[in-house]
């Protein structure tokens, strides 16, 4: 593995990079709270194949922070997606994958710049459910309170070591073996000082919830604009499920896919069938040379 931080707008961004530096680029976009190491199964498969970045977004992982009053808006990571790519992948095209938080990410600079966009695998990535804009003023409400509690207590939440974080991961993800568990925790924690306990790396500020209501609507118009061969991928046991009515997936030509036996955690749950739907779907895509 090599490691990379890129510069994103004065926030140092890490990235992990894998497999033969001749090979065509994929990216992996985690989700909400997670990490780019827990994509390590599933980029150990594709590496052999395509040279792999797993990002860490902003806030996660061994990324940076946010400095002094700054905040997580969602196109932050829209935009730190163009500077992953305008830096390690010089300008792309790019193989663009990212699971929930990170797949919605995707798809939406895959319709900003879709000419910047290879193929498109967004993994349970289509959102939170619509907003009303009336939520508006309450969402700003919780908001600057949760930023405030935040900010007062960021050792709210401290284990006593990392077996402790493993255990509270598979309390959450009751699939997950102890063995991984104890590497996502490993790998997704900080001690905190001399005291031993644990943190998890991620920035608590992302616990918060934001002052931008989701409109579904807005995403269409960005979905709507794809270009890119596109897989959506669903877990057969996701509790993430849409009403009919809200007619998510709007993304001209995307294919789908059902993972058994997964969760929302699809690249937890199922990796090697996961790495493998990926691999299928890219393997019908003409090569552009």
């Amino acid at each position: 593995m090599k490691d990379h931080f890129i510069d994103c707008r004065g926030l140092k961004v890490h990235l992990i990079e894998q497999g033969n530096e001749n090979h065509p680029l994929l990216l992996l976009h985690h989700g909400f709270l997670d990490h780019a190491r827990s994509w390590d199964p599933v980029a150990e498969i594709l590496a052999q194949t395509y040279r792999v970045l797993a990002l860490d977004a902003r806030g996660h992982g061994d990324s940076e922070w946010i400095h002094g009053g700054g905040y997580y808006y969602f196109q932050d990571y829209v935009f730190d997606i163009a500077d992953v790519i305008d830096n390690l992948a010089g300008g792309g095209p790019i193989i663009l994958v990212g699971h929930s938080m990170g797949g919605l990410a995707c798809s939406l600079f895959s319709g900003t710049f879709p000419e910047k966009v290879r193929a498109l695998i967004s993994i349970e990535g289509a959102g939170p459910h619509n907003f009303k804009p009336s939520i508006a003023p309450i969402l700003t409400a919780k908001w600057i309170t949760g930023v405030r509690e935040a900010k007062e207590n960021p050792d709210a939440g401290a284990m006593a070591d990392v077996s402790e974080a493993a255990a509270r991961l598979r309390a959450n993800n009751p699939r997950l073996s102890a063995a991984f568990s104890l590497h996502l925790a490993k790998e997704g924690t900080r001690k905190t000082g001399p005291g031993g306990k644990v943190l998890w790396k991620f920035d608590p500020v992302h616990r918060t919830r934001s002052p931008q209501p989701y409109y579904l609507e807005q995403a269409r118009a960005f979905w709507q604009r794809i270009t890119a061969p596109t897989l959506l991928v669903q877990g057969e046991e996701s509790p993430f499920r849409w009403p009919e009515e809200e007619n998510r997936e709007n993304i001209p030509n995307a294919q789908r896919v059902e993972i058994p036996g997964a969760g929302h955690m699809i690249h937890h749950d199922q990796p090697e069938r996961l790495a493998e739907a990926i691999l299928n779907f890219l393997a019908r895509i003409p090569d552009p040379s």
